[in-house]
């Protein structure tokens, strides 16, 4: 069974529906295993669940042009996972909302793309054009 996480932080409900989305799109597909994961709220039990897992989506609002501070804050908290490559090799892939229709999302995603390279991680898009 592989397990996916979906590691997000959500300011007012509307990452939480989409990484809810996420969560049931991954969980959908037999033999895979997914759980939301609020990185409000890490403990001990939460990285233990993110060392497990097989796959790690990062989700967060996008608020004046990057990632949440309460993202952000749980990105730093990571260092200790990176010291020991805990998450090298994981599938990594993240999603980001934002109010307006440019919203600088996309510098949102690169900091996804930067967190998962500095962990060893293998990026996956969505295949989209």
């Amino acid at each position: 069974m592989s397990r996916v996480v979906v590691a997000f932080h959500s300011g007012y409900g509307h990452t939480r529906s989409v990484a809810q989305a996420v969560k049931e799109g991954a969980a959908s597909v037999p033999g895979v295993n997914a759980e939301l994961l609020d990185v409000t709220q890490t403990s001990e039990a939460a990285w233990t669940a993110l060392a497990g897992a097989d796959a790690i989506v990062f989700g967060s609002p996008t608020y004046m042009g990057g990632a949440s501070a309460d993202f952000k804050k749980f990105a730093d908290e990571s260092a200790k996972v990176w010291f020991t490559h805990g998450w090298k090799n994981k599938i990594a892939g993240g999603f980001t909302c934002s109010l307006n229709m440019s919203g600088d999302k996309y510098s949102t995603l690169m900091y996804f793309v930067t967190l998962a390279m500095q962990h060893g991680m293998v990026w996956v898009g969505t295949g989209m054009m």
